[in-house]
């Protein structure tokens, strides 16, 4: 009986975890290059079985679930459709290519491409400093500013610096920070001597709201599925400790 009142109460933690995560995915479907997230479900069994085993191939131990749980979120890695803006500053990129920038926490890597000048004159995306050969590419100084399709940033009609474009080798690898940044970690980046960008042009999110939205009221069903188990467990049980009372 209790078993099937914490099975309820998993399965709505799930669902409350999946809510938050299609509502993020549905707050950032106008961000440039954003890649919706998804939820990884696991049984708290496999879970369970994977901690003790201390690896990532859950074997059988007997027993019976005690539901779902959150076992990670993923970041679907696909490239959004490409828009014409015709802007000046803006960029996008081929599938599995990065650019870099600079953050509090160390270098961090963007499918962004719409660059911005920050109030000190640098160039920037997100709010981040970009990094090209040089650094941080500094822009202030002139009238003029665009970026060509190898990735040169030309200002007045003079090339100041040339963006750092990467590859991944293994880009599942990388781990995603906040809306649209990606942490290395242990991968490697590789630079391109000769990226292809397009120019004049924006990657938009790759959110689906129709399909986010039918999600969304999936996971509501579940979780209110969830409850009345709850409920029902709950009657079951009060009723059962009504009779053993009398007897």
């Amino acid at each position: 009986m209790l078993r099937g009142i914490i099975s309820g109460v998993t399965a709505m933690r799930a669902q409350v975890t999946n809510q938050e995560v299609i509502a993020n995915n549905l707050a950032n479907v106008n961000t440039a290059a954003y890649n919706r997230d998804t939820i990884v479900f696991s049984s708290f069994h496999d879970v369970l079985t994977m901690m003790f085993r201390g690896n990532d191939f859950p074997q059988a131990i007997g027993g019976m679930s005690s539901g779902a749980v959150v076992h990670d979120v993923e970041t679907v890695r696909s490239v959004g459709p490409i828009e014409n803006t015709g802007g000046l500053m803006d960029v996008a990129l081929p599938g599995g290519v990065y650019f870099a920038v600079e953050t509090p926490s160390g270098t961090r890597y963007t499918r962004r491409g719409d660059f911005e000048m920050s109030a000190d004159g640098y160039l920037t995306l997100g709010g981040y400093r970009v990094l090209g050969r040089g650094g941080p590419i500094q822009v202030n100084e002139y009238r003029s500013r665009a970026i060509r399709e190898d990735g040169a940033v030309v200002c007045d009609g003079v090339v100041v610096d040339t963006l750092n474009a990467y590859t991944f080798a293994n880009e599942s690898a990388l781990t995603k920070e906040g809306t649209s940044l990606f942490n290395a970690g242990n991968t490697t980046p590789v630079l391109l001597d000769n990226p292809v960008l397009i120019t004049g042009a924006l990657e938009k999110s790759s959110v689906d709201p129709v399909i986010e939205m039918v999600s969304l009221i999936t996971a509501m069903r579940a979780y209110e599925a969830a409850q009345r188990a709850i409920q029902s467990h709950d009657e079951t049980l009060g009723m059962a400790v009504e009779r053993v009372g009398r007897v």
